[in-house]
């Protein structure tokens, strides 16, 4: 979160412990999707404290948060177990995400404000410079989750779509070397196009599409660690 949403968060009232724990998981987050918090490790909340630069009781709630979306598992006494990258989770990921996708995208196209769907528009553009450069096409797709989101205003959905599209950039990321960056690229910029220009059934397809590719990245894997 940026130094001016933290004071915004302060000045409407909300806790800075909530918006410190937001920052600590963001920070871990954001190393357990590349890999820098590596799939089998074992690592400690001191550890994960140094690593944030944030206190105990902000980490200790984003652990808590990320343990329950199965990304830490905790060890009593021992520490915390980073979830492996596992094939058959992903196909249940996929699976349940795919219609939420649907929801989010439906509503969106349909509740889009103006200045909302030129930024889609302008995500979509800036997809078009992501070639070959996987983490910028991450951080673009993050971009355009989080607008979506805010489009759709449903929160129950996005909360509960939140944990599978972790887990989907992290696996994204662990084999990014077999990706069709292209084809995830393209699909992702018609998304936000159609989106844009109210399109919902349109979108509802580009949404399936983003997904087909990942399916195609699952499904052409036999063995994964």
């Amino acid at each position: 979160m940026a130094v001016s949403q933290t004071v915004a968060a302060s000045s409407s009232g909300m806790a800075p412990a909530t918006s410190l724990a937001s920052q600590a998981y963001t920070r871990i987050e954001e190393q357990l999707v590349t890999l820098q918090l590596a799939p089998g490790a074992l690592v400690s909340e001191g550890e994960l404290i140094e690593l944030t630069g944030i206190g105990r009781t902000p980490v200790r709630e984003a652990i808590q948060r990320l343990a329950s979306q199965e990304l830490f598992q905790v060890i009593p006494r021992k520490g915390l177990l980073v979830a492996p990258v596992s094939q058959s989770a992903m196909l249940d990921i996929l699976e349940t995400r795919k219609p939420l996708e649907r929801l989010i995208v439906h509503r969106a196209a349909l509740s889009a404000r103006d200045e909302q769907r030129s930024a889609l528009s302008s995500l979509a553009r800036d997809m078009a410079t992501a070639h070959e450069r996987f983490d910028r096409f991450l951080r673009l797709d993050h971009d355009l989750d989080k607008l979506l989101d805010a489009c759709a205003e449903n929160p129950f959905a996005s909360s509960a779509l939140e944990p599978l599209r972790t887990h989907s950039r992290r696996f994204w990321y662990f084999h990014r070397e077999r990706v069709q960056l292209s084809d995830a690229i393209a699909a992702h910029a018609q998304l936000a196009r159609l989106v844009a220009r109210r399109d919902f059934n349109g979108a509802q397809r580009a949404s399936d599409a983003t997904i087909a590719v990942l399916e195609r990245l699952v499904g052409g894997i036999d063995r994964v660690s």
